[in-house]
């Protein structure tokens, strides 16, 4: 069977990592493993775990730039691990939205991985997932990997589309049948499986109708695919979602192909 590893630290954030590491275990019908990388005074994460019914896998690691990071990389890469769970943070307040390992495997693991705010209220499952699409083939491909993940889980799936001001389309003296016309074309370019997905659409600042279409449909989670770029005026949506996320982040990596064109530069994340 497969199985979701939730990579935990020695705070009151494993906590809620565990919980939504469980939720998403549920969603993916997949075990769930608590990993740790073993330091000194491990007691918090050793009771999180244990309140939560599940064993603990240490990892000891030397001391060493990268070894930490490394460890948690070669643990993911198992051939039975779906996904990985982190926390974002220890704390809301910071200056930065996530810890350096958490960065770390933000921008390095190949695999989905869900990264939980330490504020966040995790259901016991998750029934309803936002997925954010910009009309690209990477948040298409994102869409079509989130539904495969919850393929035989009965999850509410909801496709939201922010136009920009400048970039909405123009309709003539029928209005009501030519959005509907649109809508049809845009499932049919960008949405597999459209009987599975409720598509939502909005107008303004794309990071900003994410947040609130994700609080006003009380999705439990937002997917966001994404080419594991940070970089300067890249990933506007999926820094602000890191900072501001009232709910997990399910981060879905999509590799580009030598097809993409120019306009996939754009990309949600």
């Amino acid at each position: 069977m497969s199985k979701v590893l939730a990579a935990i630290d020695n705070s009151a954030a494993a906590r809620p990592v565990l919980a939504a590491g469980a939720a998403f275990a549920r969603l993916l019908h997949a075990d769930l493993e608590a990993l740790h990388l073993r330091e000194n005074g491990d007691r918090t994460a050793r009771a999180a775990a244990e309140a939560a019914g599940l064993p603990l896998r240490e990892l000891a690691v030397r001391e060493l730039p990268g070894s930490k990071i490394a460890a948690l990389l070669a643990a993911g890469e198992a051939a039975d691990v779906e996904a990985m769970v982190v926390g974002a943070r220890a704390s809301r307040i910071g200056r930065r939205p996530v810890g350096h390992i958490a960065l770390e495997l933000i921008v390095s693991q190949l695999k989905p991985l869900l990264v939980v705010p330490p504020h966040a209220f995790v259901p016991e499952r998750f029934q309803r997932i936002l997925v954010p699409l910009d009309g690209t083939r990477m948040t298409s491909a994102a869409l079509a990997q989130t539904i495969e993940l919850a393929h035989d889980s009965d999850v509410d799936v909801v496709a939201l589309h922010v136009h920009e001001q400048d970039s909405l389309p123009l309709f003539s003296d029928q209005p009501q049948h030519e959005v509907e016309t649109w809508r049809r074309e845009f499932f049919a370019r960008h949405c597999p499986h459209p009987e599975k997905v409720r598509l939502e659409v909005r107008v303004g600042i794309p990071a900003e109708n994410v947040l609130r279409a994700a609080s006003e449909s009380e999705s439990d989670l937002i997917a966001l695919g994404w080419a594991q770029s940070l970089g300067e005026g890249r990933a506007a949506i999926v820094r602000e979602a890191l900072e501001r996320s009232d709910v997990p982040i399910l981060l879905v990596p999509v590799v580009r192909g030598a097809r993409h064109t120019t306009s996939d530069q754009h990309e949600a994340g």
